[in-house]
């Protein structure tokens, strides 16, 4: 199965003087005025391993939904006018910046595949990373998605939601990432 991978060096994305910091007022912004908090992955992780054990990993998904407009604003046209290779810089690139990792897009046969490297260890499964992505990109996407972790490789297959379940459980019995592209492909036919 063939991969076309786009990384976020194709961004024209600048990260200059992204974040503010106000050592008077004790605070920190971002580019557009909106406050950051700090966190290290160690006080993150337990907070998101709560949100997995009670299954609402809603703020995850709203944060990547406030991604998706930062990445936005950073770009000369709106997402649905840009060039896949501009989303992605801009979405990545902003990824990056917050600590998120480093994202790619990879096509696998008709299936849509993003890959983010240097994933802080939060969760066991990576959900919500998941749920980071799936916000990010509905609203990219300006229609809903959901990503699917597949087999610890820090890939994440982009589905319906309706079929994000069916997806997960393949992946959780072994499946690898193409013979999950191909029964997708099988069950569209």
């Amino acid at each position: 199965m063939a991969v076309l991978a786009m990384t976020t060096s194709d961004s024209s994305f600048d990260p200059g003087a992204f974040f503010q910091f106000d050592l008077a007022k004790g605070n920190v912004r971002a580019r557009g005025g909106s406050r950051v908090l700090v966190v290290t992955e160690g006080v993150l992780g337990p907070l998101i391993n709560t949100a997995v054990s009670n299954g609402d990993l809603t703020a995850i998904r709203s944060l990547g939904s406030q991604l998706a407009h930062i990445a936005t604003t950073s770009m000369n046209a709106q997402p649905n006018a840009a060039t896949p290779e501009e989303v992605i810089g801009h979405a990545g690139g902003v990824m990056s910046l917050f600590g998120w990792g480093r994202l790619r897009l990879e096509h696998w046969g008709e299936a849509l595949v993003l890959h983010v490297e240097g994933i802080a260890p939060l969760d066991d499964d990576n959900l919500a990373v998941a749920a980071l992505l799936g916000g990010l990109f509905s609203t990219l996407c300006a229609v809903e998605v959901a990503c699917v972790p597949v087999a610890q490789t820090g890939r994440y297959m982009m589905v319906d939601p309706r079929i994000a379940e069916q997806v997960w459980n393949w992946s959780k019995e072994g499946e690898s990432l193409a013979a999950i592209a191909s029964k997708l492909v099988a069950t569209q036919r």
